[in-house]
């Protein structure tokens, strides 16, 4: 059985916190500084005795303790309860074990964190997931490469959240490297890549990683995760012309007739861009306001409202709009949807077209939307001003934005009705 934990990364990681050079550590404990410096590269397994004094005078916490513990199973438990998405088991878990303090985990402490982290992240809350990311990052730099696998991939899913899609794929990248092997059957990293796909508009790469995901939760028969599988898919479906609208409507109604759903509400989201684009406004509209009117979750609501205010633009009813538009900013929930949300008030309000805002657009938005690696939002954003600067007889600089993308129907529409004032 290999360690959990990479010896020779975590005498490095102490004794640089002491600031002690290789030599300080080797006369500490009666070695040369050579074995010292093969210790850390992990060259050489220092015998017992040696390891013991080592952990001693570097108070190595993760080495002090036995890993067995009497809570140690619940917390294995909880960390499979998240895994498979079954949130009743998993909220279990999390009610008895966060009545103990982290000291109580001994050597699997770092477990501990991974499922606080975890299991915040499942219910979006990223502000409380932030509070244990420095330690997730440190067990992902300190434990044994196989070890280290679940560490990485939850960072990565911490940072697609975050829509900081360059650093998740960082660290799900991360993950595979440390355990190729794992890779193949974890139908849990093959989703988060199928969202990450997605959220870049690469939807047959994002298909692709749905499907490997939901034949792996069949052959476990892992009913919330076989049912995400199939919304990532349904959700790419409805940007391919060559899946019938009333089909994937159709589809979406018989998951929300046949399943008790914790994504009821994004479904209704669904639903809503599918009758829109099935040019049944009425429809949209009643279940994306279902979605905004019963979705607890902030980050999905902001996501609800913002569709919602821009189907009330694309029906010129403004004074619906933007009572949706400041719902939006009035939740604050990221720096993303705060850009969406001042894009749909100037385009309202006629004055997307000044100077003032062009230069915010150009060196502001694009270039965050691009340091994240939001390129559907930084290409919307090049699609806007190439539409811009076209109606202000720009044409250079239009045809240099076009270039980039070469625009974009939903934001011609909206520009169509809202001229610059």
């Amino acid at each position: 059985m290999k360690p959990v934990y990479d010896k020779g990364k975590l005498v490095r990681k102490y004794r640089k916190e002491l600031n002690w050079t290789q030599g300080k550590l080797a006369k500490k404990v009666d070695t040369s500084t050579s074995t010292i410096s093969k210790i850390e590269a992990d060259k050489y397994q220092p015998p017992a005795e040696l390891m013991s004094k080592i952990q001693k005078v570097l108070q190595i916490e993760e080495l002090t303790y036995h890993e067995n513990h009497p809570l140690i199973n619940q917390l294995t438990s909880w960390q499979q309860s998240l895994s498979q998405r079954n949130y009743a088991t998993a909220n279990k878990y999390y009610n008895e074990l966060k009545k103990f303090p982290i000291t109580y985990f001994y050597s699997q402490k770092g477990l501990y964190s991974l499922c606080h982290f975890k299991h915040a992240l499942h219910l979006y809350r990223t502000d409380i997931a932030s509070m244990f990311l420095d330690d997730v990052k440190k067990c992902a730099d300190t434990l044994s490469s196989v070890n280290s696998y679940p560490y990485m991939k939850t960072i990565g899913l911490y940072y697609l959240l975050r829509d900081h899609l360059n650093d998740a794929f960082t660290y799900l990248n991360d993950a595979i490297r440390m355990n190729p092997d794992m890779f193949e059957r974890d139908g849990e990293i093959h989703l988060y890549y199928a969202f990450a796909y997605a959220k870049m508009g690469q939807n047959l790469d994002s298909t692709n990683h749905a499907s490997t995901a939901l034949s792996i939760f069949q052959s476990k028969l892992n009913q919330p995760n076989i049912l995400l599988s199939r919304i990532i898919k349904i959700k790419n479906n409805m940007r391919s012309p060559n899946h019938p609208i009333e089909e994937i409507i159709q589809e979406l109604h018989s998951i929300l007739d046949n399943y008790t759903s914790i994504h009821k509400y994004y479904i209704y989201y669904m639903l809503g861009i599918a009758y829109l684009q099935n040019n049944d406004f009425e429809g949209a509209l009643r279940y994306c306001r279902k979605a905004v009117n019963n979705e607890k979750i902030k980050p999905l609501k902001v996501k609800y409202i913002f569709f919602t205010a821009y189907m009330y633009m694309l029906r010129e009813d403004t004074k619906m709009a933007l009572t949706y538009i400041e719902a939006g900013i009035r939740i604050n929930q990221d720096k993303k949807y705060q850009y969406f949300f001042q894009l749909l008030k100037e385009i309202m309000q006629g004055t997307y077209g000044t100077e003032a805002y062009r230069q915010k657009i150009s060196e502001e938005i694009i270039p965050y939307f691009e340091s994240t690696g939001n390129l559907v939002e930084k290409n919307y954003c090049h699609a806007l001003l190439g539409d811009v600067y076209y109606h202000i007889k720009s044409y250079k600089q239009a045809a240099n934005h076009y270039y980039i993308y070469p625009g974009n129907s939903y934001i011609a529409e909206l520009l169509a009705k809202y001229p610059q004032k």
